[in-house]
Formats: structure tokens, C-alpha cells, sequence
């Protein structure tokens, strides 16, 4: 259709009036004015989020569990409900540390059906009874903070880590008993110390299962510190080597320090 120069004038003169609105709009509002509806029914978005009531009861807020030294990576679920009328989605996780993990597989939970939490504990390096937290972030809704308690039980148990004697007493022996996890069999080979003026002994009791280390300082005449070591078989560098303590000192502290 032919347009006169008056109708292109005025054609042109809008267009742009409704350029300046449009750019005048929010970020947000100027988004939603020229972006089409993408959303897929039932597909989680934070406006869906926000117009139902999300809640997701668990089962189990904490979980206690046992490690072996040997294990490195420990596999937990934490499975809920979703007690909501809307489908329920993770928007991500909030660590304490790098020791423990989250995991979801992104497919929302719909209302009154079952999700699952999977947290990865790493216990690479850690010892004994350890706690450790993750927080789960849900779109728009309150924040679901997970615990879990992994006892990473010990391939050696020392009847001591330090040895003292008061300086000018009689220098007796003393003794350091070793037990074997007999879930992780381990051999220990030697035991040195980095200071002469202490004898060291490692006597078997059971093969792979008990021994015993007998220190002798040469005298308590002086203060001195001795570093022991003690050498395993075990393929696990945590375990391969560890380190004991033989000191003569003024007097013997307490509460387990040197």
C-alpha cells in the first residue's frame, strides 16, 4: 500500500515514542514486555515458586554413620516430602566446607510425592568422630539446613601420643600400647626417634594386631624432646607413618599438652 510522506512521518514518530517508553521501563518489566513465555506447564520458575506455599518435611535432618580409614567418600540421602500444592526445586546448596557436598538431580518434586537429597562426605585427612553441615536452598522459600556425623574410626589406637618425665626423677621406662583395627589390618615395621638420648623398642605382641613401643630416656639430667616415628605397611598415606612424643620436662602438664 502506497503511504503519503505524512503517513510515514507520523508512522516513524510512534515508533519511536514507543521505543523511548519501552526503554524507559525497569530491567525486569522491559524483559517481561518483550521476551515471550518460554515456560513449559509445570516447569519451576521463581514466580511459580513464589504463589504456592513450598515445604519439604525430611525424614531426617542428621545422619549418623561409621567410616572406615580406608573409605574416602561417604554417600548420604536425605529423602523428604514435598507437604506443598506446587512442584518443589532445589536452587542450590550453601557448604560449611568442602568436606560434604550436595547433589540434586534437577527434576522437580510434584506435590505429595518423594525427593532425595544425595550428600557426598569426604573424609580424606580426618580422623574420629566428625560433624559436619549443608544447607538447601529451595526457589523462594526458607532455607533446610542437612547434619551428618561420620565417625572415621582409627587403623592404629595409641594408648598414648606423648611420654613425660619430670626432670631429676628416675629415668624407667615407659611404655606405649599400639592396637590394630581388625577391620584394617596393619603391620607396624619400625619405630625411630630423632634424639639419641631415648632408646626405643617396638615389641610384637600379635602380628597385624597389638604391639607395644618401650622408651627408656638415658637420663632427665636436662629438658629435651624426642620425635618418634612410627612406620606401617599400610598403603594409605594417612596411615603409613605417624608420630609420637617423648619429653622431659620440669613437670608433667595436664590436660594432655606438651
Amino acid at each position: 500500500m502506497y503511504l503519503t510522506t505524512a503517513q510515514r512521518y507520523l508512522r516513524t514518530f510512534f515508533a519511536a515514542i514507543s521505543l523511548i517508553f519501552l526503554l524507559a521501563l525497569p530491567c525486569p518489566l522491559r524483559a517481561a514486555a518483550t521476551a515471550p513465555d518460554l515456560t513449559a506447564p509445570g516447569e519451576i520458575t521463581k514466580a511459580t515458586a513464589q504463589a504456592g506455599a513450598v515445604a519439604a518435611k525430611f525424614d531426617k535432618l542428621e545422619i549418623k554413620t561409621t567410616a572406615l580409614p580406608s573409605i574416602s567418600v561417604v554417600d548420604l540421602d536425605y529423602e523428604f516430602t514435598n507437604t506443598s500444592d506446587s512442584p518443589l526445586a532445589v536452587e542450590g546448596f550453601v557448604q560449611s566446607c568442602g568436606c560434604m557436598v550436595g547433589e540434586w538431580d534437577g527434576t522437580p518434586v510434584k506435590p505429595g510425592e518423594r525427593g532425595k537429597i544425595k550428600a557426598k562426605f569426604l573424609t580424606q585427612g580426618l580422623r574420629g568422630t566428625v560433624r559436619k553441615n549443608l544447607t538447601v536452598k529451595f526457589f523462594e522459600s526458607a532455607s533446610v539446613e542437612l547434619f551428618a556425623e561420620v565417625n572415621i574410626t582409627e587403623a592404629l589406637v595409641y594408648s598414648a601420643q606423648t611420654l613425660r618425665w619430670v626432670t631429676g626423677e628416675e629415668p624407667k621406662s615407659q611404655q606405649v600400647d599400639i592396637a590394630v583395627n581388625p577391620q584394617t589390618p596393619t603391620r607396624v615395621l619400625s619405630v625411630s626417634g630423632n634424639d639419641p638420648a631415648f632408646a626405643c623398642e617396638l615389641q610384637t605382641v600379635k602380628d597385624a594386631c597389638a604391639y607395644k613401643i618401650i622408651i627408656t630416656p638415658r637420663d632427665t639430667k636436662t629438658e629435651r624432646i624426642c620425635v618418634l616415628q612410627v612406620r606401617t605397611d599400610s598403603k594409605d598415606p594417612r596411615d603409613a607413618l605417624h608420630g609420637l612424643f617423648a619429653l622431659v620436662g620440669k613437670t608433667k602438664p595436664e590436660g594432655g599438652s606438651l
